[in-house]
């Protein structure tokens, strides 16, 4: 008697290019839509070498059942190229938390803070609401980083929160991790607000286990209720609202252009990385 394999199919990978102009080669599976608000996020994210001092961001990458990883480049004039792949894969079960009542918001906030500096070995880590008040910070605790930190939280969080809103949930149903030259960015929605945080290096795993706890002690009602420590007043230029806008490059110091390249966690592996430099506290080495 023949024996036959009952589980469903191994859905293979899509993968699609974002040359420096726009053009979108290869199939994102979603008619092109994936890829253009892939790119749009990747300016937006872009900027955030000028406000931290992270250096290029070279691969964006989402933890979801439906996972993005995407090589990021940039052209003589600043624009985006895209290598990226698609992967669907089985749905993650958040872990869950016995949440204690009676603690405000605020202490709630500060254990957050607390337990992402703890598990994650952040730099800096904060939260934002969805009206760009930013309501929980960690930030170094002594020198000039401090200020620097304070200072450029809320609009690093407005941009936080502009790259969540480019993705469909789908795609970044536990967090986006953006990787620059010096160093990696977490983003995850909780609610209509955003944690956001650097560290030298995370591990996705762990990554998902710290946002779960942060959403099961977060109630969002709560924390858009929260007192205000810093808010940010950019304004980032939603996807689609002004096509010349979202075609113009991102300021920038010059640079080499970087060619597409190939995606996926097998090449992102290989790829090396500079030694980190120090700023709002990172460690050199």
């Amino acid at each position: 008697m023949t024996e036959y394999d009952a589980s469903p199919p191994e859905t293979p990978a899509r993968r699609f290019t974002v040359a420096a102009d726009g053009t979108i080669h290869g199939d994102d599976g979603a008619d092109g839509r994936l890829a253009a608000s892939l790119r749009y996020a990747c300016r937006v994210a872009g900027q955030l070498e000028f406000l931290t001092g992270a250096g290029d961001l070279e691969w964006v990458s989402t933890v979801s059942t439906t996972a993005v990883t995407a090589r990021v480049g940039w052209s003589d004039a600043r624009e985006v190229t895209l290598s990226a792949e698609v992967e669907t894969g089985e749905a993650r079960a958040p872990k869950e938390f016995t949440v204690v009542g009676g603690a405000d918001v605020h202490a709630a906030l500060g254990h957050c803070m607390q337990r992402v500096r703890q598990m994650l070995g952040t730099h800096w880590s904060a939260v934002i609401t969805g009206d760009k008040r930013v309501v929980a910070a960690a930030v170094p605790q002594s020198g000039g980083a401090v200020l620097d930190a304070m200072a450029a939280l809320p609009e690093v969080g407005v941009r936080a929160l502009a790259v969540l809103g480019a993705l469909e949930e789908p795609y970044r149903e536990t967090c986006v991790l953006l990787d620059y030259t010096h160093g990696t960015m977490l983003v995850a929605a909780v609610g209509d607000h955003a944690l956001y945080a650097f560290a030298d290096k995370l591990d996705p795993r762990v990554v998902a286990e710290i946002v779960d706890e942060v959403r099961a002690v977060l109630a969002p009602g709560d924390v858009a209720r929260a007192d205000t420590i810093a808010s940010g007043e950019t304004r980032v230029e939603p996807l689609g609202a002004d096509p010349a806008a979202a075609s113009a490059p991102v300021p920038a110091p010059a640079s080499t252009g970087v060619p597409v390249q190939q995606a996926g966690m097998r090449f992102r592996a290989s790829q090396p990385r500079e030694p980190r430099t120090s700023r709002w506290g990172r460690r050199g080495g």
